[in-house]
């Protein structure tokens, strides 16, 4: 590893234990708060890379992507975490009744 990619660890280290830090410091409150604000944060960003990559794109085609990017997100994150269940076990109706 060279001094340069040993300054960059250093530098990143540092900056994720700062980040830590000041969560760790956080009331229920703040933390609470944080994550519509950092969800605000992340969606601003993903818009202006979609409005960058497609700039002849209308808003609706852009909210309509990242709309489309999200639920590919979602999809893949619950892969395996949801299991269908089936109708008799939620109401007790046998399955295939009426």
């Amino acid at each position: 590893m060279t001094t340069v990619d040993q300054g960059k660890e250093s530098l990143a280290r540092s900056i994720l234990e700062s980040k830590a830090a000041r969560a760790r410091a956080m009331d229920q409150a703040d933390k609470f708060f944080a994550g519509p604000r950092l969800f605000d944060i992340v969606r601003e960003r993903m818009l202006c890379g979609i409005r960058d990559r497609h700039p002849q794109w209308g808003e609706a085609e852009v909210e309509a992507e990242f709309g489309r990017q999200m639920a590919a997100i979602r999809a893949r994150e619950e892969r395996g975490v949801y299991t269908p269940v089936p109708q008799d076990a939620i109401d007790g109706t046998p399955t295939g009744a009426p």
